[in-house]
């Protein structure tokens, strides 16, 4: 399964999957500097340069140190920064390159930060590609529909551009999962280092990818030993391979993260008990009610992944499960052996067993479901044998091509219905919703919880109030005035934001609140509407000024900001 076979591709065949490629990176170095900021980029930035100065201290003698550590931050990053244990693998070389680009310049900071979000992302249609390619070793175009269907995940497009946490590791995670299978095909020193050096990339940005993907590789190794046809390797090599590769994987993970230097045991394990009982108090709207993150029902993961993954990519992938469960039931375990069944029954595992650790570990989520984001390649690789199993129905011919047929068009529609909003809601396709009309889901989830279309707002202020100086306030100032950060400078000398009753506008992006406001807040001259969908982002003008503003929302994550 590991040679690609059938007869050698035309050229342009070979050449297409690369110019597709530089395409999508023409796009998007066109396109970046649109999207706002985010609640967590200035808290993931501070961690990133906070672990670069405590390395710079580590490593270098005090006085080049202090040369090259700006004033102001700390050189520990415990005790002074709550964010120790997320990981660096993305923020340090991010924080280091823009130490160097743009020193003291945070707009230029984050519009490269943005840019090498979408570098990573790139990155992850790669190895999708790669992964889809061992996965179907014949086929022409199936790895190119898994990765154009990554692409054309609304949600998964605009948080390619600023969603740091959860894009690299869904990449880094998934460039773990093709070490790995390439390794349980083929047990050799080579491939046991380059999958470490990958597995401690994963931890590196969330430390229960090492966890994960160890229990996968053991998995993964033992089911391979007993394949007919397997590469032949003595037991008691793969098994010192398995230990070389755990170990290396756990040593690399320490290497690539500052904090963990001091004390790797201890620190490791007091790492990952804050990740998956991760101390945030706040609440969440979900299905109408606000409820704390700490105590969300199992169906909050479930639910979220239905209502935002466009529903052509769930109807293939659940076709592909079903038919894999028939082939299954036909053969016996003999299914694992044949066709590439121990690659999907891995792939199962991939979709189901971290949601499923993360309902019975009761552990903390919030923000839909970014925090499981990285098995969605598993879910796309999946729909890709529902997507062969269509093209054999169609080929059968007679009333099975028909039906075939049909799903195919109603199927084709829902991506074109995603790509359609992708172009129409830029720069804030975060708030898309694949099966739930505007209303629904305006009053039973949460909308811009990203905050990126503040940016959007601000904008619109500003082409439309020709006034010299404007008063800005909402229920979420910091994340105002971090977008407001991406401003030009004789646009930021005309938006002054403020904390009391004396501010002309109001912004509001409904995260905590989706009851409509009150009249007395004034006219509302703004209700944006990203790609015609959701009620995203709205602006009211006070026309009365001095009266109370409404009361801030419960749950709001605290973001240290000097007033502009």
């Amino acid at each position: 399964m590991s040679n690609y076979s059938g007869a050698p591709r035309p050229r342009w065949q070979r050449w297409l999957p690369l110019g597709l490629l530089g395409a999508l990176l023409l796009l998007g170095a066109s396109i970046y500097r649109g999207y706002g900021l985010t609640w967590d980029e200035p808290s993931n930035h501070y961690n990133g340069a906070v672990n670069l100065n405590y390395a710079v201290e580590f490593l270098l003698p005090k006085a080049l140190a202090q040369r090259l550590t700006p004033a102001g931050l700390p050189l520990h990053p415990k005790g002074t920064w709550p964010g120790f244990d997320h990981g660096v693998a993305f923020e340090l070389p991010a924080a280091a390159l823009g130490r160097v680009l743009y020193p003291g310049d945070p707009p230029g900071y984050y519009r490269l930060r943005h840019l090498l979000v979408f570098l990573v992302f790139l990155g992850g249609l790669v190895v999708v590609y790669r992964l889809a390619r061992l996965r179907y070793p014949t086929a022409r175009w199936l790895p190119l529909l898994a990765a154009g269907a990554l692409v054309l995940s609304p949600r998964f497009f605009a948080e390619a551009f600023y969603n740091g946490k959860d894009i690299s590791f869904m990449v880094a995670f998934a460039l773990g999962m093709l070490t790995l299978v390439r390794l349980a095909q083929r047990p050799t020193l080579r491939r046991t280092l380059v999958h470490a050096l990958a597995t401690a990339v994963a931890a590196d940005v969330r430390l229960t990818g090492l966890v994960l993907l160890v229990a996968f590789t053991a998995a993964a190794m033992g089911l391979q030993a007993g394949a007919p046809g397997a590469v032949p390797t003595p037991l008691r090599r793969r098994l010192g391979l398995l230990a070389l590769y755990a170990g290396l994987a756990a040593v690399l993970t320490v290497v690539g993260w500052p904090y963990l230097w001091a004390a790797p045991g201890p620190r490791l394990l007091e790492v990952l008990d804050r990740t998956t009982h991760f101390p945030w108090p706040g609440l969440v709207l979900y299905r109408g009610e606000l409820l704390r993150a700490i105590a969300l029902p199992w169906h909050y993961l479930p639910t979220w992944l239905l209502i935002t993954t466009p529903l052509a990519y769930l109807v293939l992938a659940a076709l592909g499960l079903t038919t894999g469960l028939l082939t299954l039931g036909r053969r016996g375990a003999r299914a694992l052996y044949q066709s590439g069944g121990w690659l999907d029954a891995l792939l199962v595992a991939w979709l189901v067993v971290p949601p499923a650790l993360i309902i019975l570990n009761k552990s903390v989520v919030y923000d839909g479901w970014r925090h499981i984001y990285f098995v969605y390649p598993a879910l796309l690789l999946l729909a890709l044998r529902g997507v062969r199993a269509l093209a054999q129905a169609w080929r059968a011919g007679g009333r099975a091509a028909r039906l075939a047929g049909l799903a195919g068009l109603l199927l084709a529609a829902d991506v074109a219905r995603a790509l359609c909003f992708i172009i129409l809601a830029y720069p804030n396709q975060q708030v898309y919703f694949s099966c739930l009309p505007a209303p629904a889901a305006e009053r039973l989830f949460e909308r811009d919880y990203w905050g990126a279309s503040y940016l959007y707002g601000l904008q619109w202020l500003l082409r439309h109030d020709p006034a010299p100086t404007l008063t800005v306030t909402g229920p979420q100032r910091p994340i105002i005035y971090v977008n407001w950060l991406l401003l030009e400078p004789a646009q930021r000398r005309r938006i002054r934001l403020v904390a009391d009753s004396t501010a002309r506008y109001y912004f509001t992006a409904y995260r905590w609140h989706p009851q409509a406001y009150a009249d007395s807040l004034g006219p509302e001259v703004l209700a944006y509407r990203p790609g015609g969908g959701v009620r995203a982002l709205s602006i009211f003008r006070r026309d009365s000024l001095g009266r109370p503003l409404p009361p801030e929302p419960i749950g709001q994550k605290a973001l240290a900001r000097p007033t502009p």
